[in-house]
């Protein structure tokens, strides 16, 4: 990634799923919010719109991204740019398999995973790692070229914003495992000539009312 001239990029990672709920691993399927992310999408629309002067609003196509994208556009007046390479992973014969059970259901492909030096590896019919990671950090470097000196939202998935921060900060390998990324969290980058500065990581103290609520409920 190449230093720009003070351009604000808040990720923003979608609401939650039955599948992020049930810890299923679901990339390219366009699966929906449930009640508890269409929750947290209206509250990250709330504090985007009260303290983030957005000019300009990207967003997955898939629903669950989309669908949070929306929240934000209602409070905001900005309409989401529909961005395809900021879906999520496509993990083909592994979509919808149980995270752990990856490991017995793919005895060649999830132990080539935890090696970060692998770039080839795919589960089969799936995207490979170097095609997800080259798209990736292509559709984050024109958003940021196409914006300079703006404050924008890009509003994806939990891998797409780890393996972006990954090579924005030239983690080497690149290692998306570090950025263990929330539900509807705010993260936010400013690119300024000196490089890439880190304002918050992976920051939700907007959902804080939905853990209170589920709190009294118990």
């Amino acid at each position: 990634m190449t230093a720009r001239k003070h351009m604000h990029l808040y990720l923003i990672r979608h609401g939650e799923t039955e599948s992020n709920r049930n810890e299923l691993l679901h990339g390219a399927t366009d699966v929906p919010l449930n009640e508890t992310g269409d929750a947290q999408a209206e509250l990250v629309g709330e504090r985007v719109a009260r303290s983030i002067p957005i000019d300009r609003l990207y967003a997955s196509p898939l629903q669950r991204a989309l669908r949070t994208a929306l929240a934000i556009a209602r409070r905001t007046g900005i309409e989401p740019i529909l961005t395809p390479g900021l879906a999520e992973m496509n993990f083909g014969a592994a979509e919808g398999v149980r995270f752990m059970e990856l490991a017995e259901r793919f005895p060649v492909e999830f132990p080539r995973f935890l090696d970060l030096t692998d770039h080839e590896v795919r589960y089969p019919d799936g995207e490979s790692r170097a095609e997800f990671f080259g798209r990736v950090r292509e559709s984050i470097d024109s958003i940021v070229d196409e914006n300079p000196g703006l404050h924008v939202v890009a509003v994806a998935h939990g891998g797409v914003i780890a393996a972006a921060l990954a090579q924005i900060f030239d983690d080497d390998p690149p290692d998306w495992r570090r950025y263990n990324i929330m539900n509807c969290s705010v993260t936010h980058i400013e690119f300024a000539p000196h490089g890439a500065v880190s304002h918050l990581l992976n920051d939700v103290v907007h959902l804080e009312q939905i853990d209170i609520a589920a709190g009294d409920g118990e």
